[in-house]
């Protein structure tokens, strides 16, 4: 939620220059986009269906980490890179199921659509078949985005000795695995986007390859990257706050510390047993 609050500003930028008609751009650019938003409708504006993620945003995040944590775990090696790629990967599958119903009603709210009043509203009017509605870019976007996400976190944050890394150390190793993970899968992001908030009634695309085929047609390979600017700058606060505030979260709560009092608790008792033992067969030995 942290992560949410800091990023979904950036965020509305960023669907508002994707969806934008490339032969007629509304905005010239992230900051006109951003002063046009700000000076239009204020805060609310640029916070316009920050509701859905904040909803979601929970779940998905128990999916993420706890998918993450219980794929490396079961991996052969479980401390290699390759390891937190191949568990960043499976994180992404699960949780495109939760996020993409809820990235539907945070676009087309965010670019203004007059029917819907909420992202309750918004996934009730899309109906059963549009609530999935480019879901399987969704999955496309978020496996390789994952595993380059853990990757970099765990290259950027290892240490020799494996002592707990500095907040600053969780900040800009967040902030650098947010950037990697975005810029390797920002061209599907924007397909994915001009999919969701196309009309599902009258839709202008038949399929994701033939929104590819239009979208490039219409603006060229470089509109594939519009709105990467505010993305990139979005992604390193949000993913630096993300895995600190995870990580200050799981201290916190005595993660560390519980695990220690469980290993001393087991070393007590069996320092007590082995000392029952002892008087028991003293006790029952003859003299």
């Amino acid at each position: 939620m942290a992560g949410v609050i800091v990023g979904h500003p950036l965020d509305t930028v960023k669907v508002h220059l994707q969806t934008q008609d490339a032969n007629n751009p509304k905005y010239r650019g992230t900051l006109d986009c951003l002063r046009s938003l700000l000076a239009r409708e204020g805060a609310r504006g640029v916070y316009r269906g920050v509701t859905s993620p904040l909803l979601g945003v929970a779940g998905i995040n128990a999916i993420v980490f706890g998918a993450y944590g219980n794929a490396q775990r079961r991996m052969t090696d479980p401390d290699s890179l390759y390891s937190h790629a191949v568990a960043g990967g499976a994180a992404g599958f699960f949780q495109s199921f939760i996020c993409s119903p809820m990235e539907m009603a945070k676009s087309r709210m965010q670019v203004g659509d007059s029917a819907c009043s909420g992202p309750v509203e918004c996934l009730r009017k899309v109906g059963d078949q549009g609530v999935f509605r480019g879901c399987g870019l969704t999955v496309g976007r978020e496996v390789p985005a994952f595993g380059i996400y853990f990757f970099t976190y765990e290259l950027l944050t290892r240490t020799e000795d494996g002592r707990p890394v500095s907040t600053w150390t969780m900040l800009l190793g967040g902030g650098l695995a947010g950037v990697a993970s975005w810029t390797a899968t920002y061209p599907i992001d924007v397909i994915k986007s001009r999919i969701q908030v196309d009309g599902s009634s009258s839709s202008q695309y038949t399929s994701s390859l033939d929104c590819l085929r239009k979208t490039i047609r219409s603006g060229g390979v470089f509109c594939l990257f519009r709105g990467l600017t505010p993305t990139l700058i979005r992604a390193f606060p949000v993913n630096a706050v993300t895995f600190t505030v995870v990580t200050w979260t799981m201290r916190i709560l005595g993660g560390d510390e519980i695990t220690e009092t469980v290993k001393e608790t087991e070393s007590i008792l069996e320092k007590y047993a082995d000392v029952v033992c002892t008087l028991k067969v003293t006790e029952n030995s003859p003299t």
